[in-house]
């Protein structure tokens, strides 16, 4: 396993972030230049010194130097840099040779490169696959510019692998070993084991090399675990008609860990056919998932009575299918997200449906008479004093001008309901107070998802021109739980917001 020195791998990468910059329009460009400097800074939280002028690599080396002391520098240096061109050329490049030095590290110096011919001549198809089962899980989606299977296997090796288990980078190997003698790529294959072994040996993980290749961890049944596509829909703020749409992606089994995509910034009669599209390349990027999928939407008041799940997948179609025919759909409040003192009793009653639910029960409002602000001031009253009333059937549909309604609607949410149920058009309606009370008479709520989805597979079994008279098309079901939220929203929010 002779190979480059360590000295020398780690000045040849740097040379190569050196190069990857010197083809930058921003570095060459003082103006912006100056802003990526500033913004790079700021990231670092240390002063850096500034281009005077003169030759512009030795400059650049002296500032990789610095970043490569400092801990997750180079990470700085390339997102300060997205800042300002995003997903440039350069960008991607940068992001592949930060790869390659933590790999680089994470193997105490070793020299990789003899890996390199035989990874990049594996097709890029199934890598997710191999790196989901490579990382027990850990690892359920590649980002962008991992195309290769050398680019994952970099990417890999700056994972952290349980006490007693094979690092998911060595695993990778293993696996792609596997895949090459299947293709008749003996030899090749052969490179990545004997690499596999030398390293085993080196590390004294003999004997998790072995464990992983006698034992079916790598063939394990699906999981039950959902995946979540987790989809936000923010006012603008000033102008009434545009939106900030924003969204996760969550299919770790062993976590909650949701990965952010782009925000953008829409009119409202473009959300449906922006979700479309979102759900498509969430599909695209889960092909081998064997998990079911449950997609959350998080709604402003004014967009609560949307009718989400019934927007169209496949929409260019004679036959577009509502999104109700393949998932689960269920709706979030926006504004309970964002008001943390509401929480308390959000926490509170979630951690009485989920650990006493045969104590816990559902809370019928009705319509208010006389003094309306009266009667939704005993409504929260009632709702904060009952710890076992953890769902609330309203009594008229949330959204759009009516006082009453979003009073009834902010009573649920001050006393931390995590359940909603409502009739999108009328819950005075006889078949919808029939369902719902189907739908609850289980103490426990345990199964409101799977009644619901009966009632809107009923619908849906009757076809477009007949659903609309079941109760099942206009069921909205809100469950929102405090465990399970987004994080930051990504690329686009930033900027949409300044």
């Amino acid at each position: 396993m002779e190979g480059r020195s360590p000295a020398r791998v780690r000045n040849e990468l740097m040379a190569g972030m050196a190069d990857a910059l010197q083809d930058s329009a921003t570095v060459r460009s003082p103006g912006s230049r100056e802003l990526w400097l500033n913004l790079l800074e700021e990231e670092l939280a240390s002063p850096i010194e500034p281009y005077a002028g003169d030759a512009l690599r030795p400059w650049l080396l002296r500032l990789l130097e610095v970043c490569v002391t400092l801990r997750g520098g180079l990470h700085c240096l390339v997102r300060s840099l997205t800042y300002v061109e995003q997903a440039s050329t350069c960008v991607t490049a940068l992001r592949r040779l930060v790869d390659e030095w933590e790999a680089v590290d994470s193997f105490d110096g070793a020299d990789l490169h003899p890996l390199r011919p035989v990874l990049r001549s594996v097709g890029p198809a199934g890598l997710t696959l191999l790196a989901r089962r490579a990382s027990r899980g850990r690892v359920q989606e590649l980002p962008s510019w991992c195309d290769t299977a050398w680019q994952v296997f970099l990417r890999l090796a700056g994972e952290n692998a349980a006490q007693g288990q094979l690092p998911a980078s060595m695993a990778f190997l293993a696996l792609t070993a596997d895949r090459l003698v299947d293709e008749g790529q003996s030899a090749s294959a052969e490179e990545l084991r004997r690499w596999n072994r030398h390293q085993a040996r080196a590390w004294g993980l003999d004997r998790e090399m072995a464990d992983w290749q006698y034992t079916d961890a790598t063939s394990a049944p699906p999981s039950l675990v959902p995946a979540y596509l987790m989809i936000q829909f923010e006012p603008d703020g000033i102008d009434a008609e545009r939106y900030y749409l924003s969204h996760w992606r969550q299919s770790d089994t062993e976590g909650w860990h949701p990965i952010p995509g782009e925000t953008q910034h829409l009119h409202r009669d473009e959300l449906p056919a922006a979700v479309e599209q979102l759900i498509e390349r969430a599909e695209e990027k889960w092909t081998d998932l064997r998990q079911p999928v449950i997609l959350e939407f998080i709604l402003p008041w004014e967009l609560l009575n949307e009718p989400v799940e019934w927007w169209h997948k496949e929409s260019s179609s004679p036959y577009p299918t509502p999104l109700v025919m393949d998932y689960a759909v269920f709706v979030r409040s926006l504004e309970r997200l964002r008001r943390a003192s509401w929480h308390r009793p959000w926490h509170n009653k979630w951690r009485q449906l989920k650990d006493q639910p045969g104590d816990s029960h559902s809370h019928w409002s009705r319509p208010a008479d006389g003094d309306g602000r009266s009667y939704f001031f005993h409504l929260e009253r009632e709702l904060k004093e009952d710890q076992q009333a953890v769902c609330l059937v309203l009594s008229r549909p949330p959204g759009g001008d009516d006082e009453a309604g979003h009073l009834e609607y902010l009573s649920g949410l001050r006393a931390g309901v995590p359940a909603m149920i409502w009739h999108r058009g009328d819950c005075a309606d006889p078949a919808f107070r029939a369902a719902v009370g189907e739908l609850v008479q289980d103490r426990g709520l345990g199964s409101l998802t799977e009644r619901a989805a009966r009632w809107r597979k009923e619908a849906l079994a009757l076809g477009p021109d007949a659903w609309d008279g079941h109760v099942g098309r206009h069921l909205a079901i809100l469950i929102d739980d405090p465990e399970r939220k987004p994080g930051p929203p990504g690329p686009g929010y930033a900027q949409a917001g300044t």
